[in-house]
């Protein structure tokens, strides 16, 4: 079961913590082993203001015993891969275990849910650029920022990100494989003034391989735009609306759809979702798809964090509710098949069998009328078992299809299953960055509270 590509030191300390705790009296183990490498660079006007390091290696051990009434669970984990610190961390584990109250949802995933199917993913695409590389990547987007729009006095930075590494999972099943990875990131906070005031916009761009990344000078002249584009920013007066999420802000649609849908929160019944699957909980024109298996994609991953495969499949089809997001202890707590979402959902996608090729933020604007098109929304009001829906937004208000002045400082209401229940239309324009991807989406009324 191993992967061609598993770095044959983490493969050789994570069978030996497996089989060594084993020795030690326990039922069940899993051993994870990780070495990962980072660099980060922050520049500011021009001006190398940071540089980072990192390289880690981690080892995480969690064994279960046997006892009346279920398993009993311990974990330990350092980052000393010495034989002596990996010892004494195993020991621990056994030990915490023993103490451990007994549960029967605990223990290693079913040998059958496992992965088998070791295909070649393409995630492992390392910086060569060194420190020099990664400066110049952020120097180019901030200059390209200032060169965009007099406007852009002062940025908090460019910051480019990038780590690579591989890790192995080993079990008392006798699966043992892992496989490289890496991701590397751009990032701008440009800053923006005029009589009105200053306007600040974060922008980035992230990919597993450099060069599918936007281009230093795209992102900077998007990042400029957008941080121009909000000054003079107005209030709105209370009322209802129709909206036009962004697509890069619609995306948070499907983190807390996945949130919502995750095993914890159903057998917790901390969910609105909760006894809805195969019931509409969106249009009929709408599917979410989840897709594990994407080559080179940020949310991509040959198994999940127990092993366990994942699959290709619609979580909302022809928007009915069709699956959930399950570990194998959530699974068994709900009389279920894990889902191999151990570490969350992979890459999910929001699509409507009634978009077409010509539905474009333009034509999205021009559906939308007169209202409100949020490009950014942010606090925590969610509440996931009510489906209460209140957080702050900005962005800008729309007349007869047209921009007609930037908006901030307001409040968006709604509750989530009226929201989803609701989407009225899906654009084309995807946004193409992160493990979500989702068109402009619209949405036929929300409350607008002013601040």
């Amino acid at each position: 079961m191993n992967d061609p590509k598993t770095d044959t030191d983490t493969e050789a300390a994570a069978r030996w913590a497996v089989a060594r705790a084993r020795a030690l009296g326990a039922d069940q183990a899993a051993a994870e082993v990780s070495a990962d490498r980072g660099l980060a660079v922050a520049v500011r006007e021009g001006e190398t203001e940071s540089v980072e390091y990192t390289d880690e290696r981690v080892m995480t051990v969690s064994v279960w015993c046997r006892a009346a009434g279920g398993m009993r669970r311990g974990a330990a984990s350092t980052s000393d891969l010495s034989e002596a610190a990996m010892e004494r961390t195993v020991r621990a584990a056994v030990e915490i275990a023993r103490c451990a109250a007994p549960d029967p949802a605990a223990g290693l995933p079913d040998e059958e849910t496992l992965q088998t199917d070791f295909r070649d993913l393409d995630l492992w695409h390392p910086f060569e650029g060194g420190v020099a590389g990664g400066v110049e990547l952020a120097r180019r987007a901030e200059a390209a920022a200032f060169d965009a729009d007099h406007r852009i006095v002062t940025t908090e930075g460019a910051r480019f990100q990038t780590s690579e590494g591989g890790f192995t999972l080993a079990n008392s099943w006798g699966f043992s494989a892992g496989y490289r990875y890496a991701r590397h990131e751009l990032s701008l906070s440009p800053i923006a003034e005029d009589a009105s005031g200053m306007e600040r916009e974060d922008d980035w761009t992230e990919a597993r391989r450099v060069e599918d990344l936007l281009s230093p000078e795209r992102l900077g002249a998007r990042a400029a735009a957008r941080a121009a584009a909000r000054l003079g920013a107005q209030s709105l007066a209370n009322g209802d609306v129709r909206v036009l999420f962004e697509a890069r802000t619609a995306t948070g649609l499907l983190d807390i759809l996945e949130e919502l849908l995750s095993g914890r929160a159903l057998y917790r019944k901390a969910s609105c979702l909760l006894g809805r699957e195969g019931n509409l909980i969106f249009p009929r024109h709408v599917n979410v798809e989840e897709d594990p298996y994407l080559p080179a994609s940020i949310g991509s991953g040959l198994f999940d964090n127990e092993g366990c495969a994942g699959t290709r499949r619609l979580v909302v089809e022809e928007g009915r509710l069709a699956g959930a997001f399950l570990t194998s202890y959530s699974a068994r707590r709900l009389g279920r098949r894990t889902t191999g979402n151990a570490g969350g959902a992979y890459n999910l996608r929001l699509t409507s069998a009634e978009t077409r090729a010509s539905d474009t933020f333009d034509v999205m604007l021009a559906r939308l009328g007169t209202g409100l098109l949020v490009t950014e929304v942010f606090g925590h009001g969610v509440n996931p078992v009510t489906g209460d829906y209140s957080r702050g937004a900005s962005g800008f208000w729309v007349e007869n299809g047209r921009l007609a002045y930037p908006v901030a400082g307001v409040t968006l209401a709604g509750n989530l299953l009226d929201m989803m229940a609701s989407v009225e239309a899906v654009g084309a324009d995807e946004h193409p960055e992160g493990a979500r991807r989702t068109g402009s989406l619209l949405l036929p009324k929300m409350t607008v509270a002013g601040g």
